[in-house]
């Protein structure tokens, strides 16, 4: 799950395969650090049941990048299929959807024209000179690594509000209160490409990101794969509490606590991203978790 929280998706018609084969080369640097995961049709192997794969690949995707065009327009697969799944995703929030006008077309028409593209569409790519169509690729790119680099952030504050209970449960040594729920509470808004918060006015945009250094935001995708990780740890271990009779308790609840200060770890480094991006009113909304994690490694 890990590589599907950093796959793009990407969707063109087959005569436009060379622009689907210039945005992966220009995202070669994210795709060797392994911050993105390019998937297009070109992946499916010899032999593999190709609709099962595609339909895999739409499913779990976290940004879309459409290489629209009259002859993607003009297909029945994409129409039929692609597109679909695509824009359901998108409208339930759980995808980032992003075209690119590789040529002038009748997008107008189409519900993709509810979402703003990724360049200009009077000045489509095949309309641009090399040079021009380099700079445009390079700003593409940038954006689909910088949503993926957001979806990660999403997804690490997100555990850091499922597990604020289950941690202070931890410490305090008592049973876990799991319909206990906190005022702040963060969503990835992927149609803006923007992080909210209940309880709280400030959010979080692809410019605070920014402010981070590159290797920062880099880190960023790996701490959410260590918290995912050890979150499934930490819920495995969790049952397993629950079912162990008394004798396993202290062994089961040492694991925990070890598990526990595992993760604070990674999340104190997420809290000192929000620092950096100067998020006070978030840093003071995060602060219990700040305080249970400093009374956990004191203890």
């Amino acid at each position: 799950m890990a590589e599907a929280r950093k796959t793009v998706f990407v969707s063109y018609a087959h005569e436009d395969r060379k622009w689907a084969d210039e945005l992966v080369t220009h995202m070669a640097p994210w795709i060797r650090d392994k911050r993105v995961n390019i998937w297009d049709d070109s992946r499916i192997k010899a032999g593999a049941k190709w609709l099962d794969e595609i339909e895999s690949a739409l499913d779990q995707a976290a940004v879309a990048v459409l290489l629209v065009s009259k002859d993607f327009l003009a297909s029945e697969f994409i129409a039929k299929y692609e597109l679909p799944r695509l824009l359901e995703r998108a409208g339930r929030n759980e995808l980032r959807l992003a075209w690119v006008a590789v040529g002038y077309s009748a997008v107008r028409m189409t519900p993709l024209s509810q979402f703003q593209a990724a360049n200009d569409p009077e000045r489509p790519l095949e309309r641009l000179s090399a040079a021009q169509r380099n700079k445009v690729m390079v700003e593409v790119a940038t954006k689909v690594a910088d949503a993926v680099t957001m979806r990660s952030l999403a997804g690490g504050l997100r555990i850091i509000d499922e597990t604020t209970e289950p941690i202070e449960a931890a410490l305090a040594g008592r049973p876990e209160n799991r319909a206990r729920r906190f005022g702040v509470r963060a969503t990835y808004e992927a149609s803006v490409d923007r992080i909210s918060f209940s309880g709280a006015t400030q959010v979080i945009t692809v410019a605070d990101l920014e402010r981070l250094p590159a290797a920062d935001r880099e880190f960023i995708a790996d701490l959410e794969d260590s918290l995912d990780r050890n979150y499934k740890r930490w819920a495995a271990v969790r049952k397993g509490l629950g079912d162990a009779g008394g004798a396993l308790d202290d062994e089961v609840e040492g694991q925990l606590t070890r598990i526990a200060k595992i993760m604070c770890r990674d999340l104190q480094a997420i809290l000192g991203f929000l620092r950096d991006m100067h998020k006070g009113e978030l840093e003071d909304h995060y602060s219990r978790y700040r305080y249970i994690c400093e009374e956990l490694h004191a203890a």
